[in-house]
């Protein structure tokens, strides 16, 4: 004979031990969700942190993406006897610009960079006569090329 059949359980005794269940299954779900939520914030914020590669390449793109469009370039351009020839030279002369002083950043400035203002950045890759100069020798070399 089994347990059960020699003493059988009263509906108090059922009830409770089913109101136990109940508990550990809840208890069971909610560490469930707690560790799955936590899993997920750490996956999201994995992915909101830039690495030193990754901020280098979104500079460069963003720059290839807007350059085109400035007044600036296209005389510079016109004044190497490279009009027209934008589209061919214009990866380079973005990695010429940026790569150098995006370089020399440690990892929590890149981390901080766009906490900081606009002539705080500049002054963190070098100043605007850093940039200028830069800029001068970049469009030199596109003739070069």
């Amino acid at each position: 004979m089994t347990d059960r059949q020699t003493n059988p359980q009263t509906p108090e005794e059922q009830a409770a031990k089913t109101k136990k269940a109940k508990a550990k299954i809840r208890t069971v779900r909610i560490w469930t969700w707690i560790v799955m939520s936590l899993l997920i914030s750490f996956f999201f914020l994995s992915k909101c942190a830039m690495t030193k590669p990754e901020f280098k390449q979104s500079v460069i793109d963003s720059c290839v993406k807007n350059i085109p469009f400035s007044e600036k370039w296209q005389a510079d351009l016109k004044a190497q006897g490279l009009e027209g020839q934008g589209n061919k030279v214009i990866a380079d002369y973005c990695v010429c610009m940026w790569d150098e002083p995006l370089e020399k950043l440690s990892y929590q400035q890149v981390e901080n960079f766009g906490k900081l203002s606009a002539q705080e950045q500049v002054d963190l890759l070098g100043g605007s006569a850093a940039f200028e100069d830069r800029d001068r020798r970049c469009v030199a070399g596109l003739k070069a090329k």
